[in-house]
């Protein structure tokens, strides 16, 4: 008997969420701003060590390859100064009046670690059908991210388009990605 196979054919970036991983978790919501998204699996590669024998091959011990964790690329449509600031790791100044105001982003400074707040990124796609609507949608969790710093390119008569690199690197024993096949985009 053969085993029914549930599709998902997913496309858009329908939104990105940024939870902190903090006593009181702060949540950036990106809708509409992530252009591009690439996670690529970190790996401990396996070997393959074979007994050879002149020209035999007697036996072969074989690892398998372990994924440690992700590393993420978020190509944004727009500068949010907040992200920014959380993924490179440096301080952001306020307006003295309108508190929601910035006014200033400073970098780490060099020769100093820099320490990171760890979070978690949330990529939401779509399930679409046969005639461009969407069925459901799919988010792709991945916990224990970390900012790298930030690469600015600047062109004349170009928009910036931030690109930003975080590592996600789950604990012993956590999955290092979790997929939720959700009906509806979270309130």
């Amino acid at each position: 008997m053969s085993e029914i196979i549930k599709e998902f054919p997913l496309a858009n970036i329908a939104r990105v969420e940024i939870v902190t991983e903090e006593d009181v978790p702060r949540t950036f919501r990106l809708t509409d701003v992530a252009s591009d998204t690439e996670a690529t699996a970190y790996l401990s590669e396996g070997e393959e060590k074979p007994l050879r024998v002149k020209n035999t091959i007697k036996a072969q011990n074989n690892t398998e390859d372990i994924v440690m964790g992700y590393d993420l690329k978020l190509i944004s449509a727009t500068m949010i100064a907040e992200i920014l600031a959380l993924v490179d790791g440096g301080k952001l100044t306020y307006d003295d009046v309108d508190t929601d105001k910035v006014v200033k982003y400073d970098a780490p400074p060099i020769g100093s670690p820099v320490k990171r707040t760890p979070f978690t990124t949330k990529v939401y796609t779509e399930e679409k059908d046969a005639d461009g609507s969407t069925l459901s949608y799919v988010c792709f969790n991945y916990k224990n991210c970390k900012g790298k710093p930030v690469n600015y390119i600047l062109k004349d008569g170009e928009f910036f388009v931030p690109e930003l690199n975080l590592r996600s690197r789950g604990k012993l024993g956590q999955s290092p990605v979790n997929i939720d096949f959700l009906d509806t985009l979270p309130a």
